[in-house]
């Protein structure tokens, strides 16, 4: 009999291959669909982090203080500051990249503008002069760069990426210390006297008994030196000799009063005022004594007046006057150091014009240079 087996997989080799082809086929669409969408997803993340990168590497490098190799400020920097921005640009090409300043910004989050200066950061004001820049402001870079995907396609537009940064910069850094030590008794300058030994007419300096070494002398040479007999002699009588007391030097006499710039007798103050033309502060000095300063620092808004220009040109304190004409964010005054009297006072800072704007940057701070108040700031801000 002839037997049959019957094949559990009719279809050959050739017709698996075939329908694997199709299966891929139906898959490679989708497949590459996925593909091209991760590299864009992945150029469209890395220009966004480029272009953030670049603004932000930009506003650190125009917020430095001091001048580059180029001989100007950062903030005057423009080319440098475009340069280290462009760094930043991988992948693509930065369209605009804009400069622009402004004072900060207020508790409720408004930007703070300077005078003719489009804070916006959609503007381009660099350079800027160095007349209207003052502590405390800021640098605004904005860098922005279009994304478009790699085939053109109908459903995708390209897409305008912007990133703004903005640092705050310093011109000047006003350093002040702390009263040390509090409480210090001053002394004069003139140095103690050193003791000296004197020695009474009656009395002979001895000179000290001189010790005969017998560490390296024989047994033989020690008996002799030292003999023994069976007498007993009589201890020596020891005469003591009274010591040389060295007169008592002159002790230093204090000169100065102890003085206390803090706690109930110490310097405070009252808060700005302004009225017109001026800027003032009591002061309010509980030591009792009149103090001198080392040291006069003023900020204020100084492009705030009509012609715009705000200018320092007078200081009083208790009849004690200073005039000048001063143009800027913020000075230490020349040549000017009163004296705060005891009691109640009040210092004037006079301008040219009206004060029609205050940016709350205004500050005064007075540095007394007593010992015991060595360096101690009467600061409007505290």
């Amino acid at each position: 009999m002839k037997r049959f087996h019957l094949n559990p997989h009719p279809r050959s080799r050739t017709s698996q291959r075939a329908q694997a082809m199709v299966e891929f086929m139906l898959v490679l669409p989708v497949l590459v669909i996925l593909l091209y969408g991760v590299v864009e997803l992945s150029r469209l993340v890395f220009i966004v982090a480029s272009v953030a990168n670049g603004s932000r590497q930009a506003a650190r490098y125009g917020a430095g203080s001091g001048e580059p190799n180029s001989g100007v400020t950062y903030f005057q920097d423009c080319d440098g500051i475009r340069e280290v921005a462009s760094q930043s640009a991988i992948l693509t090409e930065f369209e605009e990249i804009n400069i622009t300043y402004d004072r900060g910004i207020t508790a409720e989050g408004e930007q703070i503008p300077i005078l003719d200066i489009d804070p916006s950061p959609d503007a381009d004001t660099c350079p800027i002069e160095d007349d209207v820049i003052r502590n405390g402001d800021r640098i605004i870079v904005q860098v922005s760069a279009s994304y478009e995907p790699i085939l053109s396609l109908n459903n995708i537009e390209s897409l305008e990426i912007v990133s703004a940064n903005a640092r705050t910069f310093l011109i000047s850094v006003p350093i002040f210390g702390s009263a040390f030590p509090t409480g210090f008794d001053a002394e004069t300058a003139t140095p103690s006297k050193v003791p000296t030994k004197t020695i009474p007419a009656n009395a002979t300096e001895t000179e000290p008994p001189t010790l005969v070494p017998t560490f390296n002398l024989t047994y033989e040479a020690i008996r002799t030196q030292f003999p023994r007999t069976a007498t007993n002699t009589p201890l020596p009588t020891l005469t003591f000799t009274p010591s040389l007391t060295p007169t008592a030097s002159k002790a230093p006499t204090s000169t100065s009063t102890a003085i206390s710039c803090t706690g109930e007798t110490g310097v405070s103050h009252g808060p700005l005022k302004f009225k017109d033309n001026v800027m003032s502060m009591r002061l309010f000095n509980k030591t009792g004594y009149d103090l001198s300063t080392a040291s006069v620092y003023v900020s204020w808004n100084h492009d705030t007046g009509g012609t715009p220009s705000l200018r320092l040109r007078q200081i009083v304190l208790a009849s004690q006057v200073w005039d000048g004409d001063l143009f800027t964010p913020s000075a230490f005054i020349p040549g000017y150091y009163p004296t705060i009297p005891a009691g109640e006072s009040e210092v004037f800072f006079i301008f040219d014009q009206g004060y029609n704007f205050r940016d709350e940057t205004e500050r005064i701070i007075i540095t007394i240079g007593n010992p015991g108040c060595i360096n101690y700031p009467v600061d409007s801000s505290k």
